[in-house]
C-alpha cells in the first residue's frame, strides 16, 4: 500500500542532530508515511546514521547523492515520493510527535491544497515542552490572500510562509515545480509559485515545528556575496507578480526588493572588500526596475528621489566603515 505521506529530508554533514530528527519523525502519531533521507554527499558519518535507521524502519528510504545542495536533495525526493501529499524537514530541526497527524487531518476535512503550522525557535541547550492546543485556531486562505501574507510586518509569522518545512503539501503541486538549484534562499524562489498554484491554504496556529538555531548554518554564517541570492530571489517575484498581472502584490514585492537591496548593499560596503563587481551586478538588478519603482505608490516622495540620484551615481549611498 502506497504512503499517505511522503517526508523528505535531505541530510548532509548533520550527524550531531540527525537522530533527533529522525527519531521525531518516526515517533509521529501519524503513522501511514515514508521518510526520504537524501544524503547529499556528506562528508561526516551522517550516511551511516540514514543506513542504520533504514535496517530498523521499512518505511525508510536513503539516497545517497553527490553534494548539490538543498534545492538538489529535496527535487531527487520529490522525484521518487510515492506519497499524496508531501513534507520537508531539515536534517537539524525537529517536529511535534502530533505535527503530521494535525496537517494531514486538517487538508483531508478542509481539501486544502496546503496546510501549515507555526514554529518555535530552539537555541541549544533547549528543551521545550511540546505543547498542543486542543483547540487550535484555523485560518483560511486564498492564494491570493496567501500571497500578501508573504509582507506582513511581523518577521517570524513572515519566515512562517515563506519557508516549507512547516507545511503539507498536495502531491500535485509540485507535478512541475522544483525546487531552483545553485542558490541559497530556495523557498523565496518557490514559495510564491506554490502558493499561487492553490485554491485553499489552511494555517494551524499551533506550533508543531522546531526550528533549531545553528551558529553553523549558511543562512547564519557570516556575510558574503553569495547572499545576494536572496536580492535576486526577490526580483524574481516581482517578475512573476508582474506576468500573472497582480498589481498590488506587484507592488509589495517591488518595494521589499528594494528595502533588501539597500540593506545587503549597506552590508556588503561595510563588511567586504573587491565586491564591486558583483554590487554593480545587483544594482542591475535595480536600474532595470527604476520605472516602476517611481510609479510605486507605496513608496514615498524622498524615497523616489533618491532612487533616482543612486541610480544615476551610487556614492549618493554614503557607508562610512567603523
Amino acid at each position: 500500500m502506497k504512503p499517505l505521506i511522503s517526508i523528505i529530508v535531505p541530510v548532509y554533514n548533520v550527524q550531531s542532530y540527525l537522530t533527533r530528527c529522525i527519531d521525531s519523525i518516526l515517533d509521529q502519531t501519524f503513522t501511514n508515511f515514508e521518510l526520504i533521507l537524501v544524503n547529499d554527499g556528506s562528508l561526516d558519518n551522517s550516511g551511516e546514521v540514514c543506513d542504520e535507521f533504514a535496517k530498523k524502519d521499512s518505511r525508510i528510504v536513503v539516497i545517497h547523492k553527490e553534494n548539490g545542495g538543498v534545492s538538489s536533495a529535496r527535487n531527487v525526493g520529490i522525484d521518487v515520493a510515492n506519497g499524496q501529499y508531501i513534507g520537508f524537514i531539515d536534517s537539524d530541526d525537529y517536529i511535534h510527535p502530533k505535527m503530521y497527524e494535525i496537517l494531514y487531518q486538517y487538508a483531508i476535512r478542509h481539501s486544502s491544497d496546503i496546510v501549515m503550522c507555526d514554529y518555535l525557535k530552539v537555541s541549544e541547550g533547549e528543551n521545550p515542552i511540546m505543547r498542543c492546543d486542543k483547540a487550535l485556531k484555523l485560518l483560511h486562505y486564498t492564494n491570493i490572500e496567501a500571497l500578501n501574507q508573504l509582507y506582513i510586518t511581523e518577521p517570524r509569522n513572515s519566515l512562517g510562509w515563506i519557508v516549507v518545512w512547516n507545511k503539507l503539501f498536495k502531491r500535485k503541486l509540485f507535478h512541475e515545480l522544483r525546487f531552483t538549484e545553485g542558490r541559497i534562499y530556495e523557498d523565496e524562489l518557490i514559495a510564491h509559485k506554490v502558493f499561487y498554484s492553490c485554491l485553499k491554504i489552511t494555517y494551524v496556529a499551533d506550533q508543531l515545528y522546531y526550528y533549531y538555531q545553528r551558529s553553523d548554518s549558511y543562512i547564519g554564517s557570516s556575510f558574503s556575496t553569495k547572499k545576494f541570492d536572496r536580492v535576486y530571489a526577490l526580483k524574481e517575484r516581482v517578475d512573476f507578480f508582474r506576468s500573472i498581472g497582480q498589481q498590488h502584490l506587484f507592488n509589495l514585492a517591488l518595494k521589499h526588493f528594494m528595502e533588501v537591496f539597500f540593506w545587503y548593499y549597506t552590508k556588503a560596503k561595510l563588511d567586504l572588500n573587491n565586491v564591486n563587481k558583483e554590487l554593480k551586478g545587483m544594482k542591475r538588478a535595480l536600474d532595470k526596475s527604476l520605472i516602476f519603482l517611481l510609479k510605486n505608490p507605496l513608496i514615498g516622495l524622498k524615497q523616489k528621489i533618491f532612487l533616482v540620484l543612486f541610480v544615476l551615481n551610487p556614492k549618493v549611498l554614503k557607508v562610512n566603515k567603523g
